[in-house]
């Protein structure tokens, strides 16, 4: 079966269950650019269709919570988070937010090698005697940690966090450490009921973190932040916290370890290298939601109705030659390095600069030491909207 016959029986299927979608977004590119999947969907492959959408938020517009109004269960909540919405609400869910999560960010980042390294103890210990390890479990394990410091809620609760998000996060896409189909509907309520309990503790008892501040700003001005606005946006924290970063670093991990020669790069610059894993092999193959233009427009060639729903695939205008010279090469020294990893516009995502640095971390702490990291055996790559790998086994070899 040809990538054309695939994508003509179920476009959207046929990327969700590629191991290696890049060849279908290559075709798209160049056959379909602006392929309506099905009546009144269409998936964007070219990195200028993909920005613009992105970037132009009076032509295109978020879903908004009138757009979910059939929806249930986790769908129904996830729905009212920030990235999701549209004007007004957006406007003033992201502006209760960005003060505290800015404060919280800078504190984290400064304590960052620091949480790292306990994190990754247990596990260069054990490469330190010999033994083979799966990072996978470690990449999962710093990001939890740091949502879990950044909101100001307990390490103790790491296990609960890493149990729910995943549960939820199915109905996007699956995410690290989701062994078994689990129940979305159920993980949702516990979440909800989790983060709203901390909410009350914080208005009786405030504290210098991020849900005493958004719960102040509640209590003093519901009509700028209602209960619902509140609970959503600690949720969209929460699920967007950990599975996006673990995918980064168990990605960035696999592709420096598989070339040598990308080792010299992560030492000259890793900021660059960073970008370019998520350049070359985009953790989150698309946004969270979908933009609806505002009226009837054409791209490319192609005349979109307003109020179509438009799908930017992030990891097809990532490798998009029109933009990227030599894009299925990984190169960290190329310019512009310019990807949409982290989306664009008024939806960028809030915690990009701390999630970079996140892996940034990950890859110095793990290369700085007594020999060399070398994989163990082949990765096992997850498939699906959420790239990354659900196995990195890896062991430390010594010089003579």
């Amino acid at each position: 079966m040809t990538v054309a016959d695939v994508l003509a029986a179920d476009a959207v299927s046929a990327l969700d269950q590629a191991r290696d979608p890049y060849p279908l977004y290559a075709w798209l590119r160049e056959h379909a650019p602006v392929h309506e999947a099905e009546p009144g969907v269409f998936l964007l492959t070219r990195y200028a269709d993909c920005r613009t959408v992105l970037t132009d938020a009076r032509g295109y517009d978020a879903p908004g919570r009138d757009r979910s109004a059939g929806a249930k269960g986790p769908a129904a909540v996830l729905a009212g988070v920030m990235s999701g919405q549209r004007g007004e609400r957006h406007r003033r869910m992201r502006g209760a937010v960005n003060a505290p999560w800015s404060a919280a960010a800078r504190r984290i980042m400064a304590e960052l090698p620091a949480l790292c390294d306990d994190v990754l103890r247990p596990a260069t210990d054990r490469l330190a005697d010999g033994e083979t390890v799966d990072l996978h479990e470690y990449a999962v394990a710093l990001p939890v940690d740091t949502i879990l410091l950044l909101l100001g809620l307990p390490l103790e609760d790491r296990d609960f966090v890493r149990t729910v998000v995943p549960a939820i996060f199915q109905v996007s896409g699956p995410a690290p450490g989701s062994r078994e189909p689990g129940d979305p509907d159920a993980a949702m309520r516990q979440l909800v009921s989790y983060l709203r309990g901390h909410v009350q503790e914080r208005i009786a008892a405030p504290r210098d973190d991020i849900i005493s501040q958004l719960a102040a700003s509640h209590r003093d001005h519901p009509e700028l932040l209602d209960d619902t606005e509140l609970t959503s946006i600690l949720v969209g924290l929460m699920v967007a916290g950990f599975p996006q970063i673990a995918a980064g670093i168990e990605t960035a991990l696999v592709l420096l370890l598989r070339d040598e020669r990308r080792r010299l790069s992560l030492r000259e610059d890793p900021a660059r290298f960073v970008d370019e894993v998520l350049r070359f092999d985009t953790p989150v193959q698309t946004p969270p939601f979908p933009r609806i233009p505002t009226r009837n427009v054409v791209l490319g060639d192609v005349e979109i109705p307003a109020g179509s729903v438009l799908w930017p695939l992030l990891g097809a205008a990532n490798r998009d030659p029109a933009q990227f010279t030599a894009p299925d090469e990984f190169d960290p020294y190329r310019d512009p390095l310019t990807p949409l990893s982290f989306g664009g516009g008024i939806h960028h995502c809030l915690g990009a600069r701390l999630a970079c640095l996140e892996i940034g971390t990950v890859l110095r702490r793990l290369s700085d030491r007594n020999g060399t990291l070398v994989l163990a055996g082949e990765p096992s790559q997850r498939i699906g909207r959420l790239r990354g790998f659900t196995s990195v086994p890896v062991r430390l070899e010594r010089g003579a």
